[in-house]
């Protein structure tokens, strides 16, 4: 199984957007080319040419209100295409935080081991052999300290210790050259303006929210909620925090939390 990863926005105070959210999307290796294809005729037919469209350009009020019809019918198509396959999709969503988290050197972010460890249970009970995470690649500065602290992660810690399905070398990919990783950019960027708008708490009314909410209730469809293995505690595919720390039991290391 590949695991697309992106993210909209960032979990920190200075970020514009009220909300920040990061996204997985699974999918099988033997569907990978079928999507590809899907969505390179799919450009063809309303674009006529293959750049990148990020989520900043399509999710957004303009695309409704200014009727801009490419936009909105490659947004809504793309959705229901790719949400047509056997994918499943995490997401943690992330209040902005009041003040700058708490990291320390070599700790991976707390919202990708929530990530991580959503994917490990859903390989775990599909019986999965297993997962590669794919990162839209950034720099190579930034690309090493993600790919150092995941392994961090996965060896140091106790519940990364425990993991088996998840593969120990994460992928980094250019998303102007790779579609599949363009999915988990629009989806999260759906998902952030779901929370932007506050439509987790109220009805839709403009024809924006309308819009929007239905676009994210094909993806959110396409989650899976689940007790952990061997365990009282409920996994949520979509997972809300605001607390981005970690939290320190008894002075112990970082690297011992679960």
């Amino acid at each position: 199984m590949l695991v697309f990863i992106d993210e909209s926005g960032y979990p920190r105070p200075s970020d514009g957007n009220n909300f920040s959210t990061l996204m997985a999307v699974c999918i099988y290796e033997k569907d990978v080319r079928a999507i590809t294809n899907d969505i390179y005729k799919l450009k063809n037919r309303i674009y006529g040419k293959q750049d990148e469209i990020k989520s900043t350009n399509l999710i957004k009020k303009q695309t409704i209100e200014k009727n801009r019809t490419k936009n909105r019918e490659y947004a809504e198509e793309f959705v229901k295409t790719v949400t047509n396959y056997n994918i499943t999709t995490f997401c943690i969503i992330i209040k902005r935080p009041v003040s700058q988290p708490i990291t320390e050197e070599g700790i991976l972010p707390k919202q990708y081991h929530l990530l991580m460890k959503k994917v490990e249970y859903c390989c775990e009970r599909r019986n999965t052999e297993k997962a590669i995470f794919v990162f839209d690649e950034t720099n190579e500065r930034e690309d090493l300290k993600t790919a150092v602290n995941f392994n961090n992660f996965l060896f140091k810690s106790r519940l990364g210790k425990k993991f088996t399905k998840i593969l120990e070398t994460p992928l980094f990919v250019g998303s102007s050259i790779t579609p599949t990783v363009q999915i988990a950019d629009i989806f999260a960027g759906i998902a952030r303006q779901y929370y932007e708008q506050q439509l987790n708490i109220k009805e839709a009314t403009t024809d924006f929210e309308k819009w929007l909410s239905k676009l994210y209730e094909m993806i959110y469809r396409k989650t899976e909620n689940f007790l952990q293995p061997n365990s009282i505690y409920y996994e949520h595919g979509f997972q809300y925090i605001e607390n981005l720390n970690y939290i320190k039991k008894h002075k112990k290391p970082l690297t011992n939390i679960e």
